[in-house]
């Protein structure tokens, strides 16, 4: 539930719950923004990624869970499956996100036009085939993007909407050891990565939500003449989150339609 700024005083809160084993700030935005929909979970409009999960926290922290019940269902399950026999599942409770409402949350989440974004230019998952690029155009009905190469402007390319993702805002929360796609110095596509020193956060001037400014990383296949990985430092903004973990739901591509160029 996104709440009016006109009707509400209450300043949200940006303290993330210490009750709270489960770390929501790794989640994508998309992904909380899916969880504040289905739970109702009021914020603010322009509420950032950070401020998301903090809202998502609490609300999981006030949750209460009849442990007997959930433990009974697993032994449920569990028993279902050594016999062979399938588990049903529970009888559907008018609750979960239909695929109407997940297509309203990915319209919420889109990039806006002249946003830089990743995208995904092959059929392929090699490294390096999401590059930097930006958006020309986004259709709701559709879900598809028109982005540019930022290398070649010349031409549309018109792509599904899991083969764009926004750029990072320095609150995401990447840890020393974690999977990422960033852009290799000096080049304008992503490979993949692992954070291998830990963020240092920073407050930005006049905000107080912490950012990570610049990222330290060992790209795959970058090994030296001595066989050693060296460390490069990449602006948080290119540092994103690996496919899988960005996109919270798996689905095929659809068809595309080659847009027309506008200096056709």
């Amino acid at each position: 539930q996104i709440m009016n700024p006109s009707t509400s005083s209450t300043k949200p809160s940006r303290s993330y719950p210490r009750g709270v084993a489960l770390d929501f700030r790794k989640l994508a935005g998309m992904a909380l923004l899916g969880y504040i929909d289905h739970h109702n979970v009021t914020v603010r409009p322009d509420a950032p990624p950070s401020e998301l999960a903090v809202a998502v926290a609490r609300h999981f922290e006030s949750m209460e869970v009849d442990e007997e019940e959930a433990i009974q269902g697993f032994l449920t399950m569990l028993s279902a499956n050594e016999n062979g026999t399938v588990a049903i599942p529970p009888p559907y409770d008018g609750l979960t996100p239909t695929a109407s409402k997940r297509r309203r949350t990915r319209s919420k989440m889109a990039a806006r036009p002249g946003e830089q974004v990743a995208a995904k230019v092959t059929r392929t998952d090699e490294n390096g085939s999401w590059i930097l690029a930006s958006v020309q155009s986004f259709y709701g009905d559709t879900e598809t993007y028109d982005v540019q190469d930022e290398d070649d402007t010349s031409k549309l390319i018109r792509l599904p909407w899991n083969h764009v993702m926004r750029l990072s805002t320095g609150t995401e929360g990447f840890e020393k050891g974690a999977d990422v796609m960033a852009i290799f110095p000096e080049t304008t596509s992503f490979y993949r990565a692992i954070v291998s020193k830990k963020p240092v956060w920073e407050l930005a001037s006049g905000s107080a939500t912490p950012i990570v400014k610049e990222l330290v990383l060992k790209f795959e296949d970058d090994e030296g003449s001595n066989g050693r990985t060296p460390h490069r430092r990449v602006p948080s903004r290119y540092v994103i989150p690996v496919p899988s973990v960005y996109f919270d739901e798996d689905e095929d591509d659809i068809d595309l339609t080659s847009p027309v160029s506008p200096n056709a």
